[in-house]
C-alpha cells in the first residue's frame, strides 16, 4: 500500500543480465500487466483484491 492512500502498488523488477543486478521495470497501481518472463494481466486494485 502506498504511504496515505489505502490502494495497492505492485514494482516489478528484472534481471539485467549486463550489470547482474536487478532494475525496475514499472510501478503498478491498477493492473499488473507483464510479459516476462511469461504474461501476466491481473487486476490490483483494492476493490478486486477484496473479492477474493
Amino acid at each position: 500500500m502506498t504511504e496515505g492512500s489505502q490502494h495497492p502498488v505492485v514494482r516489478a523488477y528484472e534481471i539485467d543480465t549486463v550489470n547482474k543486478a536487478y532494475a525496475l521495470t514499472g510501478i503498478h497501481h491498477h493492473k499488473l500487466d507483464v510479459g516476462v518472463p511469461y504474461d501476466i494481466d491481473i487486476d490490483i486494485t483494492l476493490e478486486a483484491l477484496k473479492a477474493l
